[in-house]
């Protein structure tokens, strides 16, 4: 679908989801996101023969962030087209290179002490081994024509290194996940899975910094189109999914002085969110134990010596 001159998504489904990339085709062609692994082959370069451009046609692949349908592509792309560069942030770069640290490093970092974690099933998605070419830390534009350029954001959260992508000539962001709302829908309607962020603070920093873009139009990896005021509820109601998950977390653990592990507050949080599937609820592990990492710091809870799986109570 074109967007806007020169500007397409590319969509696709992926667990009942949306799947979107994004594809800038001016005097430099950029690809945001590659999908899961067989995405290029099917969706991704199909496209790209309707608009009678080749993958070899592609100047630059960006991979916003550190997640298998949004990497799972990268190594289709250089095998079809060796001379197309591969970028990512810099601070998820070895996660985004290697589907095995992605999933030692962030999907199942959590099974020794919490029994939580992400199938290696699952690890075929996320394609195979490829090298960087360049990474970006923010601050970066890439030309695409006179007058018309991306600037490349870092917008850190629900990854350490996630990118976003400002076209300030059509005042358009394009976040990947780096927003949450109360958690990532359905294409056919209703919530998916859970809110996935995981570093709180700068989460929340990051919502402050889009509330300060002058932003006409977000485009995001899964979520629907939004404009100016659907923006602005989107962010708010991340932010108050946040204020909810503080709020649950210390009231449960108050009414169980004994302790809770991360198993049982996310129930808690599932039950209160309301409306999260069921067999989904596990993926909130990341938000969840986000949340208890901050409030430890902030000393409101502590670990409970000597459990297993590792429980908190109120300090």
């Amino acid at each position: 679908m074109e967007l806007y001159p020169g500007v397409y998504q590319i969509s696709s489904l992926f667990g009942g989801r949306n799947l979107f990339q994004y594809l800038f085709v001016g005097d430099n062609a950029v690809l945001v996101d590659t999908g899961i692994a067989e995405t290029p082959g099917k969706v991704i370069f199909p496209y790209m023969d309707q608009l009678e451009l080749k993958p070899q046609g592609l100047t630059l692949v960006i991979t916003t962030h550190a997640d298998l349908d949004h990497q799972g592509g990268n190594d289709a792309i250089k095998r079809t087209s060796p001379q197309t560069w591969l970028s990512c942030g810099e601070a998820d770069r070895a996660l985004v290179e290697d589907p095995k640290t992605l999933f030692d490093l962030r999907y199942n970092h959590l099974r020794k002490d919490h029994d939580v974690g992400l199938d290696l099933e699952f690890m075929p998605l996320a394609g195979k081994t490829r090298r960087m070419d360049l990474s970006f830390s923010g601050g970066e534009k890439i030309r695409l024509g006179d007058g018309w350029e991306l600037e490349v954001l870092h917008v850190p959260g629900h990854s350490h290194g996630h990118l976003a992508l400002y076209d300030r000539k059509n005042k358009a962001a394009f976040v990947g996940d780096a927003i949450h709302g109360r958690g990532c829908p359905k294409a056919a309607g209703g919530l998916a899975i859970p809110v996935t962020y995981y570093y709180v603070d700068i989460y929340l920093s990051t919502l402050r910094y889009f509330e300060g873009l002058e932003i006409d139009v977000l485009y995001s990896g899964h979520w629907p189109v939004m404009r100016r005021e659907a923006i602005r509820d989107f962010i708010a109601e991340s932010r108050q999914t946040v204020e909810l998950f503080d709020r649950v977390i210390l009231q449960n653990l108050e009414r169980n002085p004994a302790g809770l592990s991360l198993q049982q507050l996310i129930e808690a949080v599932a039950n209160a969110v309301g409306d999260w599937p069921k067999d989904s609820w596990a993926l909130a592990m990341f938000s969840v134990k986000g949340h208890m990492d901050r409030l430890e710091q902030l000393g409101k809870v502590r670990g409970v010596p000597g459990s297993r799986p590792f429980k908190w109570q109120l300090a």
